[in-house]
């Protein structure tokens, strides 16, 4: 699991080791379902989804001590602000490697 997560649920946030990969579970399904928006968002760009969605994203990420992804969620809410539909869709993409990242970092299941 990404450490600087796993240090805020624990140190921060206050909770035990196995209660820490449920969170980091849910925080995956929340990605999930962010990206999955995201993409519907995206072709042609609807500023105000990627406004909502990206709003949802800032305070869950922050919420988890995800901050790269907070302010990467913050950097594509300020271009969807702005109409710009290729920042846009570059921010997207940055999104969605980010969520691989932590994807990539999630323990195995059972």
């Amino acid at each position: 699991m990404n450490e600087n997560i796993v240090s805020h649920l624990r140190d921060v946030i206050g909770l035990e080791p196995d209660e820490i990969a449920d969170v980091y579970g849910i925080f995956l399904r929340s990605l999930s379902e962010c990206l999955d928006r995201l993409h519907a968002a995206s072709a042609p760009v609807d500023f105000l989804a990627v406004r909502s969605v990206t709003h949802n994203l800032m305070g869950f990420a922050r919420n988890v001590g995800a901050a790269e992804l907070g302010e990467a969620a913050l950097a594509l809410n300020t271009s969807a602000h702005a109409a710009d539909a290729e920042a846009c869709l570059l921010g997207i993409r940055e999104i969605e490697a980010l969520c691989a990242s932590y994807r990539d970092d999630a323990p195995l299941q059972p």
